[in-house]
C-alpha cells in the first residue's frame, strides 16, 4: 500500500513544480526574464549592461513566481517527511516479527521513492538558483525589487527549517535500522544510506539560492 502510494506521489512531485508556473490573468504564459525568453546571441552582454539602466518590466512579477516556487519546494519537502516518518513506523512494525524481509523489501522500494524526491527538490532550487541569478543581474535599487527579494529570503528560511526537520527524522529512520542489523542485509542499507545522502545533499542547493536571493536583495537595496 505505501508502495503505491509513494509512487503516486513522485509523480506528483515531479509535475508540482511545473503546477506553479501557472500563466497570470494578463498573459498567456508565466512571467519570464528576456533572458529566458531569447537565445543567446552576441548582444547578451550589452543588454546586461543596458538592464543596469533600466530593469526587465517582468522582473518584479517573476521574483514573485521564485518565491511561490520556493514555497512550493517547502511543501514538498513537508510531505517527503510526513512519508519518511511513516517509515519509521513500518520499520519498528517490520523489526517487532520474526522474519521482517518482506516487509523490509517494501519499505526499500520506498527509500528510493522518496530518495528520488529528494533529488527532484534539489534540481528544482538549483534552477530556481539559476532564475535568481538573472535577475540578480538586472537588479536595480528599488523598493519593490528590494520587497520581493525578502520574500525569496523568507521562503528560502523556510525551506532550510523544512529540511532540518526531514533529516532528523531520516536520522531516527537510520537509527531505528543501526539498532537492528540482525533483520538487514547490504542492499537494504545501502538504500537507506542513499536515502540519507540524497537528504543531505538537498542542502548545498538552499545554499545556492540563499546566496543568489541575498546578492539579489543587496543589489536591489
Amino acid at each position: 500500500m505505501w508502495r503505491n502510494t509513494l509512487v503516486f506521489f513522485a509523480a506528483v512531485l515531479a509535475l508540482g513544480f511545473t503546477s506553479t508556473t501557472t500563466a497570470t490573468p494578463d498573459t498567456d504564459e508565466a512571467p519570464a526574464l528576456w533572458q529566458e525568453r531569447c537565445f543567446f546571441d552576441g548582444l547578451f552582454t550589452s543588454r546586461d549592461r543596458m538592464a543596469r539602466l533600466q530593469s526587465d518590466p517582468a522582473l518584479v512579477p517573476v521574483m514573485k513566481t521564485i518565491a511561490v516556487q520556493l514555497a512550493q519546494q517547502a511543501a514538498n519537502m513537508e510531505q517527503i517527511d510526513v512519508y519518511m516518518k511513516a517509515q519509521a513506523d513500518n520499520l519498528r512494525y517490520a523489526f517487532a516479527q520474526d522474519e521482517p524481509a518482506s516487509s523490509l523489501d517494501t519499505i526499500s522500494a520506498n527509500f528510493e521513492t522518496l530518495a528520488a524526491g529528494d533529488d527532484q527538490i534539489r534540481n528544482n532550487l538549483y534552477y530556481l538558483t539559476v532564475r535568481c541569478r538573472l535577475a540578480s543581474s538586472q537588479a536595480l535599487p528599488d523598493q519593490d525589487i528590494y520587497q520581493a527579494a525578502l520574500l525569496i529570503l523568507s521562503q528560502v528560511q523556510q525551506l532550510q527549517l523544512q529540511l532540518n526537520a526531514l533529516y532528523t527524522d531520516a536520522m531516527a529512520g537510520r537509527t531505528i535500522i543501526a539498532d537492528n542489523t540482525w533483520g538487514t542485509d547490504k542492499h537494504f542499507r545501502y538504500h537507506t544510506d542513499q536515502l540519507i545522502s540524497s537528504v543531505v545533499s538537498i542542502q548545498d542547493s538552499v545554499f545556492a539560492v540563499y546566496n543568489a536571493g541575498y546578492e539579489l536583495a543587496m543589489r536591489s537595496k
